[in-house]
C-alpha cells in the first residue's frame, strides 16, 4: 500500500537542487531553442520538474528570469586589461567582437536583451569598461568617450538584430537587388546603378564578419581621426 502521506511531504525531483543558477540554465536552453514567447514560469518550472512556486524563491516573476539571462549573456564579456602591450584599435575591436558574440551566440535573447535596458542594466558598467578604456587610450576626452562608445555599442546592437533575424553567415542581396536598381529610370539613381552593376551577383554577396569588421574599422578610424585633432 502506498504511503501518500509520506510522499506528499517530499520535494518533488528537482527541487532539492533548485537554484538560480539551475533555473536560468533551463531558461535560457528554452529560448535558445524556441524563442522568448516560449518561456513562462510554468513551463519552466515543468522542465524543471518542480512546482511553479518554488520557482518564485529564487526569482520573483518572468521578468526577473528575463534579467538573469541576461546576466548570462554579457557575464563573459569583462576583458582582462592587456596595458600597452596591445594598441589601442585592436583592444576596441576585440572588445566590440566579444559583445557581438554575446549577443550572437544566443539570438532568441537578443532582441529582447537590446530592447530592455532595465535588463542590463546591472551588466552594462562592467561591458563597457573595455570600450572606455580602449578610448581612453586613443586620447579622446571624457565627453568624446561616451559618445563613442555609445555609438560603438549602436553599431553592434544594430548589427546584431539584422544578422539574428538572417540566421545565416551570408545575406544574398543579389539577384533581387540588381533586378531593382537595373529597372530604375536611369536618371533616379546613377551613382547607385553604376555601383551595383559593377559590382554584380558575386559581389552583392554580404559576409555578415566581413561586413562587422568593415564597420568596425570605419568606426576606429573615425576615432582616430578624432584623437589626432586633438594632438
Amino acid at each position: 500500500m502506498v504511503n501518500v502521506g509520506k510522499r506528499s511531504g517530499r520535494p518533488r525531483a528537482g527541487e532539492e537542487r533548485l537554484s538560480r543558477e539551475a533555473i536560468l540554465t533551463a531558461a535560457l536552453r528554452i529560448v535558445d531553442d524556441e524563442g522568448i514567447d516560449a518561456l513562462t514560469m510554468r513551463r519552466l518550472a515543468a522542465t524543471l520538474q518542480v512546482n511553479p512556486m518554488s520557482l518564485y524563491h529564487h526569482l520573483p516573476n518572468k521578468a526577473a528570469v528575463l534579467a538573469g539571462l541576461a546576466e548570462l549573456v554579457f557575464a563573459g564579456l569583462e576583458l582582462p586589461d592587456p596595458g600597452d602591450s596591445v594598441p589601442w584599435d585592436e583592444q576596441l575591436k576585440q572588445a566590440a567582437r566579444a559583445y557581438r558574440d554575446g549577443l550572437r551566440q544566443h539570438p532568441n535573447l537578443a532582441l529582447q536583451v537590446l530592447s530592455d535596458a532595465s535588463a542590463v542594466s546591472d551588466v552594462v558598467v562592467v561591458t563597457m569598461e573595455p570600450f572606455y578604456r580602449a578610448l581612453d587610450r586613443a586620447g579622446l576626452a571624457p565627453r568624446e568617450i561616451f559618445e563613442a562608445a555609445n555609438t560603438l555599442i549602436d553599431f553592434i546592437h544594430g548589427f546584431s538584430l539584422g544578422e539574428a533575424s538572417v540566421r545565416a553567415e551570408t545575406f544574398e542581396l543579389a539577384p533581387d537587388l540588381l533586378a531593382r536598381v537595373r529597372a530604375l529610370p536611369p536618371e533616379k539613381a546613377p551613382t547607385l546603378t553604376r555601383i551595383v552593376d559593377e559590382l554584380g551577383p558575386e559581389g552583392l554577396a554580404y559576409d555578415f564578419d566581413a561586413g562587422f569588421e568593415s564597420g568596425l574599422a570605419t568606426l576606429a578610424a573615425g576615432v582616430a581621426a578624432t584623437a589626432a585633432r586633438r594632438r
